[in-house]
This record gives structure tokens, sequence and C-alpha cells, in this order.
């Protein structure tokens, strides 16, 4: 999942990189850029993973996020998916750590 915008933009790239406006460095660079913000979704499995990885409890991991102890509770069951702010808080702490979003 991706923000439609950036995947628009880089697409235009692509054309101005085509009839030569856009370099080739540029053009990685955008690539990258656009890569990096791909967002991975979060599995059940994954959460749940990451939260024993970091030692913490589904309470610890709620608060960090700002969420609901349950809110958690059913991404772990699978009944619901991370979305929005929370998503992008456990992708970073999936790649940095729980120390990134303390």
């Amino acid at each position: 999942m991706t923000d439609k915008r950036l995947e628009n933009m880089q697409e235009m790239a692509k054309r101005f990189s085509e009839n030569g406006s856009v370099d080739q460095l540029t053009m990685r660079k955008i690539d990258a850029l656009a890569m990096s913000a791909k967002k991975e979704d979060m599995t059940a499995a994954r959460i749940q993973l990451l939260r024993k990885r970091e030692h913490i409890s589904q309470g610890v991991l709620a608060t960090v996020l700002n969420m609901s102890s349950e809110s958690v509770q059913k991404w772990e069951q699978g009944k619901t998916k991370p979305q929005g702010a929370a998503l992008r808080l456990l992708n970073i702490i999936d790649k940095k750590g729980i120390t990134a979003v303390i």
C-alpha cells in the first residue's frame, strides 16, 4: 500500500526521464524514495513477533502507539488491521526498534 500521490509523481518523473528532462541519478533517487515510502502490511503474526522481539506487552505497545490494548489484541487476533499513523509507527518499530518512537 502506498500513497497514490507518490506513485503518480514517480510515474510523472519517469515520463520526464524518458524525454530527457530528468537525469538518471535524479530518477534513481526518486525511485529509492518511492520504494522506502511503501508501507508493508502488518499481519497478525508479524505484529505479535515484533512485540515479542521488543519484549513488550500489548499494553505497552498500545501506549506507544496511542491506541487501546483492545486494538492491539484485535490486530494480533487478525480481526482488524492497523491503519494510518499506527501502521506507520509499527513499520518504524519493525525497522528501527521501539526506541525509535519513544
